[in-house]
């Protein structure tokens, strides 16, 4: 979670800054506001976009390890059908 929190404080701190250099630059008020919210936009679309490939990543796993069981527990069926345990 640290780690989340850092990026996060880096980012508005990027903000901060873009929206008093746009000040100093003579930029009125609302288009300067406008502009640091884009920049934090932009910021967040990047974290979103990589939680979305994480995600695929995980969904993938998922579907190999329940496949794999469903393999094991037919196999499991097959060999103690034929035992004489059942």
């Amino acid at each position: 979670m640290k780690k989340l929190e850092g990026k996060e404080e880096e980012m508005s701190k990027a903000v901060i800054e873009v929206y008093e250099a746009l000040k100093v630059a003579g930029v009125p008020e609302d288009k300067a506001t406008a502009a640091a919210k884009a920049v934090a936009d932009v910021g967040q679309e990047d974290r979103l976009s990589r939680i979305e490939g994480d995600m695929k990543v995980i969904k993938w796993m998922l579907g190999v390890v329940i496949a794999m069981n469903i393999g094991i527990v037919l196999m499991l069926i097959k060999v103690l059908s034929k035992s004489s345990i059942i």
